[in-house]
């Protein structure tokens, strides 16, 4: 039974693997979990060339590779896919997982006296926000997800096409994947953090959707992984505005009525995701969004 250890279960050893926002936030965590675990190449796609060198000197083998990439360009995509393609003949799996959270964008709060914001006070408020900021959220979020997709698509044709034969009784290597960043904004209506931001993570989810079924004929897979809070730089403010310590990994970190399991994400908690993703056990998924969350949506209105 030796298939069914878990060293073999969830071995990612010698997949290649591309991370956009690889440089910091959820993007350093999973590259961190694929090279601990045996990943041979791990790309790294990011603006921030600083931050995507820090991620890189956290692996003592050179197994992480960053490339400098404005998923929002399409010149950039194909300029890092190029890059990527010179250094590796496939593509295991793509973390399309390039995102920003944007400006704040909702209702103003009850008033000092409990009374709702004016018509005319939320018109204020929201109306003021230049158009380019809510569109800038979309074009990093969603479209800039859609083109790495589309950019990478060679890549992770070639790994299906290194593929052994099928043989009966056995299970082959699983085929390509896709795995896409949402959030469990996309799922939130009452009351949004930011309206830009939880559509965009609205239409990441059905992205998600659309792309697998598009692709099902080329056994290109894709994924979606819907976090609720994790410590990172773009949800630091979270954690400074709650007062939360050490990361909030600890249990009674955050108020039951905000996480029911009074803490948030760990590394951990992703890490053990990701590696499922990219393994053997994960080969049978596609066209999921697993929520990792705490139980914050299925039983409390997510609020910030």
């Amino acid at each position: 039974m030796a298939h069914l250890q878990a060293s073999e279960l969830f071995s990612v050893k010698d997949r290649v693997a591309v991370v956009t926002g690889g440089g910091s936030g959820l993007g350093r965590i999973i590259t961190k979990a694929l090279i601990v675990n045996g990943a041979s190449k791990v790309f790294i796609l990011g603006r921030r060339e600083d931050a995507l060198r820090e991620t890189a000197t956290q692996s003592s083998s050179g197994t992480v590779i960053p490339v400098q990439c404005d998923v929002t360009s399409k010149e950039s995509l194909e300029a890092a896919y190029q890059t990527v393609a010179a250094q590796t003949t496939h593509v295991d799996i793509l973390f399309a997982n390039s995102g920003i959270m944007g400006p704040m964008m909702r209702v103003p709060p009850p008033k000092s006296d409990g009374s709702l914001p004016s018509i005319q006070d939320i018109r204020d408020e929201m109306y003021n926000i230049p158009m380019n900021e809510f569109t800038k959220v979309m074009d990093v979020n969603v479209t800039g997800a859609y083109y790495t997709v589309l950019a990478f698509l060679p890549l992770l044709d070639a790994a299906n096409k290194r593929r052994p034969k099928p043989q009966i009784g056995v299970l082959a290597s699983p085929t390509a994947q896709v795995v896409i960043t949402g959030s469990i904004a996309g799922f939130n209506r009452q009351p949004p953090f930011s309206f830009a931001y939880n559509a965009s993570k609205a239409a990441v989810h059905h992205l998600v959707k659309m792309l697998s079924t598009s692709f099902t004929s080329y056994d290109i897979r894709v994924n979606g992984v819907s976090p609720g809070l994790y410590y990172s730089d773009m949800a630091e403010h979270i954690f400074v505005d709650k007062g939360v310590q050490g990361g909030g990994i600890s249990d009674g970190s955050v108020p039951r009525e905000m996480i029911p399991l009074t803490r948030s994400g760990s590394e951990q908690d992703l890490a053990g995701l990701v590696v499922w993703l990219a393994s053997s056990s994960g080969g049978f998924l596609n066209g999921t969004i697993i929520v990792t969350d705490g139980g914050r949506i299925s039983t409390v209105p997510a609020t910030y």
